[in-house]
């Protein structure tokens, strides 16, 4: 979705009212530990699509699963918290970045040979004068 600076802030404010909303008003919730790392807000702040993230892959799969099922009780106490005009429909997904992030780390590491330091440390010893 393209992202406005009013986009922008509305979903901050989503986030940060979903957060409260989660921790507070959803108790039957078994979410473990996940955390919502962004909402992308839809140009006419009709539609909010709620990245959600966690150490366990499939804790925060599991979190989305239940999230989804509950989006309804979860706008209407949302529309309690924020004053916008139209409190607007959820959609979450599970945000793949870090693991994304990781992989792509891992792949570097093997392809990339590692420099040892101790080749940089004797360079720099052999110019300094011996005392």
């Amino acid at each position: 979705m393209k992202q406005t600076r009013r986009t922008a802030q509305v979903g901050q404010s989503i986030r940060d009212a979903l957060v409260e909303v989660l921790r507070r008003d959803l108790k039957d919730l078994s979410l473990g530990l996940v955390s919502i790392n962004s909402v992308d807000v839809s140009p006419d702040l009709h539609f909010a699509r709620v990245f959600i993230t966690g150490f366990k892959e499939e804790e925060a799969i599991a979190a989305v699963e239940q999230l989804q099922q509950r989006k309804g009780r979860i706008r209407s106490m949302l529309g309690q918290r924020i004053h916008l005009r139209y409190t607007p429909e959820l959609d979450f997904r599970y945000d793949e970045t870090a693991m994304r992030a990781s992989r792509i780390e891992s792949i570097l590491q093997q392809v990339i040979p590692k420099e040892t330091n101790d080749d940089d440390n004797t360079t720099a010893n052999d110019d300094e004068p011996e005392s």
